[in-house]
């Protein structure tokens, strides 16, 4: 936890003077979904492109669009 705080705190702390809320809830944001990402690719729960759509074709075959 405390990792995580310094973290947070590091990259607040990049963020220029002039940086509203929103623009900070974003880049926390943004950085917790990269973060995210990266231990998704380390660890290999990734998959491809094709699997990815084949997945999307299945779950949306009920659905008559074309």
């Amino acid at each position: 936890m405390i990792n995580e705080k310094k973290e947070i705190l590091a990259t607040v702390n990049t963020l220029p003077d002039d940086t509203t809320w929103d623009d900070a809830i974003y880049t926390l944001y943004l950085h917790s979904k990269l973060q995210k990402s990266q231990d998704d690719i380390k660890h290999s729960r990734v998959m491809t492109i094709e699997e990815s759509k084949e997945r999307m074709r299945k779950k949306y075959a009920s659905f008559d669009v074309k």
